[in-house]
């Protein structure tokens, strides 16, 4: 018998959020919409389970996850009604896990220790823990990798911090026998994936792109956190979409440049390619993208938790290649879009070592 997946998250901000909310709403649909895949070996999206939860907000830190998810800051929108989940928000190490402008906001700040991270996922019999931290949380990222090793739990590191395309923590985690999943998860339908498939389009019909820039304004804590930390996630959505172009090189400004307090949960995304096609013909792309941010990683998320716990069944350690060359903007190996899917199609399968 399968038996559930047991999920850790660090960090309860927006994206935790829609995560949570992501599995009430696949307990109560027969057939989600927005998965990729409803099936992923045995796995459904209802076998995921919430078990541990970590924080260092004092709002969030000692409430149930049910409550913490809608707390301040957080504003992502309420689609369903998760009730109590019987999952206490502990105290996780602070470390660089908030940016000093803004740590008014989480006064008093409540902080945990690695050595409680690894309690509570080994008594909560954790498999995998997925990293939701700010962007720029390197230390506190690296700490909450180290507890999974210490409590035998798989790692996604949904967050630009460099983990999963580290030769350390490669090597860690396949000597570990621990499956290792990142960096920088890619939405469902973000700017980056739609940047990127536009890029490898234009590739692909012989047109030589000349120049493009992605400016993105949002609403939530994260896009806040940004506006002080950008530098990690301009570099890894800049290098996702050059890479789609197989060589070719061009000019590429992509940056989150604005916080909108009003815009809440949306992020909206204005994007330009200037290029050449025949005969040296001018060619001009302009795309307008807006979306509810958090909920754009959640179908993703569930897709990547279940193929994690595949891969677990299957006792293969270290960095995830097909799953994250699919899932993540900057993973160990880059691939076009199609390639990834089809890698991780037969990995699934069984077609694919990793």
């Amino acid at each position: 018998m399968k038996s559930s997946i047991r999920v850790a998250v660090a960090g309860v901000g927006n994206t935790a959020s829609a995560f949570v909310q992501g599995l009430k709403y696949c307990e109560m649909e027969q057939n989600p919409i927005g998965l990729a895949f409803q099936r992923i070996g045995p796995y459904e999206a209802k076998d995921i389970k919430v078990v541990a939860a970590f924080d260092v907000d004092s709002r969030k830190v000692g409430k149930d996850l049910g409550e913490a998810i809608f707390t301040p800051p957080n504003n992502a929108p309420r689609v369903v009604d998760v009730g109590k989940l019987g999952v206490v928000v502990k105290a996780g190490p602070l470390l660089d896990g908030v940016a000093e402008q803004l740590r008014n906001s989480f006064i008093p700040i409540v902080e945990g220790s690695i050595e409680d991270v690894v309690r509570e996922l080994e008594s909560t019999n954790a498999h995998v823990l997925v990293n939701y931290l700010p962007t720029g949380a390197q230390r506190a990222s690296e700490a909450y990798a180290e507890a999974a090793l210490r409590s035998r739990v798989a790692f996604v590191n949904a967050m630009p911090s460099v983990i999963a395309t580290s030769k350390v923590w490669q090597s860690r985690f396949e000597e570990a026998r621990l499956p290792l999943a990142g960096d920088d998860v890619q939405n469902q339908l973000g700017a980056t994936v739609l940047h990127k498939t536009l890029v490898r389009l234009l590739a692909l019909r012989g047109v030589r792109i000349e120049g493009t820039y992605q400016l993105n304004v949002g609403g939530t804590p994260d896009f806040l956190n940004l506006m002080y930390r950008k530098g990690q996630k301009e570099r890894t959505k800049t290098e996702a979409v050059k890479r789609m172009a197989e060589g070719e090189d061009f000019d590429a400004y992509i940056s989150p440049v604005a916080y909108i307090g009003f815009l809440g949960s949306r992020k909206i995304a204005h994007m330009l390619i200037e290029a050449r096609g025949f005969a040296n013909v001018p060619i001009r792309i302009r795309v307008d993208l807006e979306v509810y941010d958090p909920f754009n990683n959640t179908g993703v998320m569930i897709d990547i938790v279940r193929t994690v716990k595949l891969a677990m069944d299957r006792e293969i350690g270290g960095p995830l290649i097909s799953l994250s060359a699919w899932a993540f903007k900057n993973p160990p190996v880059h691939a076009p879009p199609e390639i990834a899917y089809q890698w991780l199609i037969e990995f699934i399968e069984g077609g694919r070592d990793r």
